[in-house]
């Protein structure tokens, strides 16, 4: 069954419920349907075979740790043997031959042996395990950080810190109970209720069969537990992933809430979440209760046949008393391995949904350049050009759609138009944050495809908004754009920017540390920072993607003239919504929805650019 088939029975079969979804949550439910679409199912196995990939030097030792495991298990039978022989030596010893205590004592010692011998066995099943496990995740740890410095920039700018964080750091370290334990232990889990049936088969095939006695009650638990499963675990998890979003906004939001008086509103959307979570729980809980109890009174019953049978057959003289025993003892030792099975299965559950989400960024395709060495040829006098560039951020949605424009060296050239009209997204390509689809970006003549990474990123010089300052000094900070300057250059960058008079009424100057990610300056002071930095580094393309965009008046005045700095000698490319700060520029290109509605000087376009026209006029009505 192909996977659209699939999905469309799992759509169907959440109708079935007859649950009143709310919109969100159906969203959430549709976007984890078309992710499974293009996720390949994992095995146990197939889970295990991928991570032993990423260290194939260790598979010996990963080897070594299973056969020990369950050589292991195997000695761990003979408390049981010991068990009934105790037992039945007892018996005899009411009897009239009675046994010798030297008998009991060696069986003792071997019982005590085999224990020993178990424990040595596991320990270094264990020790090689774990040895394996801190190999694997380490390299996992720096594949991931080797395939950030290959995968497209965008990629790091579009996802918070917080959620490559957890990949990296939380989602790795989920690995290891699966590394450490599983892999090991799950076969031995999996040997010893196999060899507890070897042995009562071996013992009589009758006590052999009658542990498959509570089977069918299992298996007919178990098939109400699953009915429409599918369906309904999705329903629930997008329905606990709502609640956990609405805890979240309701939290955050509480001074605005408060602020707009929306208290009611706010809450009756998280309470909403979470009647709707409830109300799903409890009809799952209530189709699947009878069918868990089923399950879980079958598997608690183990002796529900060998009982009688080993009975009847050590009545009947068919067995001796230590096999009747062992007939008591193994069905009951089945139990605690059964549950640690199931167990099992559910950490790979919670084991092959976390290595989903480290796969896809393993397997995120890089953005292929030239090594590092190779330079291209650039003349920096013919600066930038768009050649019938197209783009889209995923496959069949395009964004961009045939730009071609230019921008020359030493002139301003500024990207306007409506929200999400695609000015950020010509930016960022120009900064080899993506590849575009098709059409070429030249810089300095050149294709920015052929330019190696290290020459593209000391060429341009990209300051955006979002105006990141490390929590080093402020001198540090500005150095950054050209790390051999000396402290006049850094001063010189700083006056261009505007920003000297302020750093010097720091407590410490030039010394006073920006604070992590610069929280301890304003964001206007942050902007001027950031400017010096750029104009301090040796840069002949600048891109300023909206960097005035949440500056006050004071500060957007010192920006603009800081930025006049930038564009001696140099191409500048400003992505902006004020558009009195581009007025001057040499060009300004139109941006709406992806294309180029027009382009020319601030007063070409006001004559013949109804929509340049009309976004000057309703800029100019929000300055009066």
């Amino acid at each position: 069954m192909c996977a659209g088939e699939m999905n469309d029975r799992l759509h169907a079969e959440i109708e079935s419920l007859h649950l009143d979804i709310p919109q969100d949550i159906m969203d959430r439910i549709d976007e984890q349907v078309r992710m499974k679409e293009n996720q390949i199912r994992i095995t146990p196995r197939g889970l295990t075979r991928e991570l032993m990939a990423i260290a194939p030097d260790c598979k010996g030792r990963m080897r070594w740790s299973v056969i020990l495991a369950c050589v292991g298990e195997l000695f761990s039978f003979a408390a049981y043997f010991f068990s009934a022989y105790a037992a039945s030596w007892l018996i005899a010893r009411g009897g009239a031959n009675p046994p010798g205590f030297d008998s009991l004592v060696r069986c003792g010692l071997a019982a005590a042996a085999s224990l020993l011998v178990y424990l040595l066995l596991t320990g270094i099943s264990t020790t090689l395990s774990h040895r394996t496990s801190f190999n694997i995740l380490g390299r996992l740890r720096g594949r991931l950080f080797a395939k950030l410095r290959e995968v497209p920039l965008g990629y790091l700018v579009e996802n918070p810190v917080g959620k490559i964080k957890t990949i990296i750091q939380d989602r790795v370290a989920d690995m290891e109970d699966w590394v450490a334990h599983l892999m090991p232990e799950l076969p031995s889990r999996l040997l010893h209720p196999l060899l507890c049936v070897v042995i009562l088969f071996v013992l009589d095939w009758r006590l052999g069969l009658a542990v498959f006695a509570p089977l069918p009650l299992i298996l007919i638990g178990m098939a109400a537990m699953m009915y429409r499963y599918r369906g309904r675990s999705l329903v629930w998890l997008c329905g606990y992933a709502n609640v956990a979003d609405r805890s979240a906004e309701y939290v955050r939001g509480i001074p605005v809430i408060k602020a707009f008086l929306q208290d009611r509103r706010s809450y009756d959307h998280f309470a909403d979440a979470v009647n709707f979570y409830h109300h799903s729980t409890m009809q799952w809980w209530r189709q699947s209760w009878f069918g868990s109890a089923l399950s879980m009174a079958a598997m608690m019953s183990p002796l529900l046949a060998t009982l009688p049978v080993a009975f009847y057959l050590y009545a009947n003289g068919r067995i001796v008393v230590s096999t009747l025993l062992l007939a008591l003892i193994l069905p009951l030792s089945i139990l605690p391995q059964s549950f640690a099975i199931m167990q099992s299965f559910e950490l790979f559950q919670v084991a092959s949904n976390t290595w989903l989400s480290i796969r896809a960024l393993l397997g995120m395709p890089p953005q292929k350049r030239p090594p590092g060495g190779q330079n291209a040829a650039l003349n920096r006098d013919l600066g930038i050009a768009f050649d019938h560039v197209c783009f889209s951020y995923q496959e069949g949605s395009e964004v961009l759609h045939d730009i071609s424009f230019t921008a020359e060296k030493g002139e301003a050239t500024a990207l306007v138009g409506p929200s999400g009209g695609g000015k950020s997204t010509v930016a960022r390509l120009l900064a080899g944050f993506w590849d575009q689809s098709s059409g070429v970006i030249r810089l300095g003549g050149a294709d920015t495809r052929e330019i190696p990474f290290e020459q593209l990123y000391s060429e341009i010089s990209y300051v955006s908004q979002d105006n990141f300052l490390f929590d080093c000094s402020i001198k540090d900070n500005i150095r950054m754009g050209k790390p051999d300057a000396s402290d006049e250059e850094i001063q010189a960058a700083a006056k261009a920017a505007h920003c000297h008079d302020f750093i010097m009424a720091l407590p410490n100057g030039y010394d006073t540390s920006a604070g992590d990610a610069g929280g301890a300056l304003s964001g206007g002071e942050r902007q001027r920072i950031t400017l010096a930095r750029a104009i301090l580094k040796p840069a002949a393309t600048i891109i300023l993607d909206e960097a005035t965009a949440y500056a006050d008046p004071e500060n957007e005045a010192l920006i603009q003239e800081a930025i006049s700095h930038l564009v001696r000698g140099k191409s500048l490319l400003v992505v902006a919504h004020r558009l009195h700060t581009i007025k001057q520029a040499h060009k300004i290109i139109v941006l709406d929805k992806g294309t180029i509605a027009a382009q020319g000087t601030h007063a070409q376009l006001i004559e013949s650019c109804q929509l340049y026209r009309k976004l000057w006029r309703q800029y100019a009505g929000k300055e009066d």
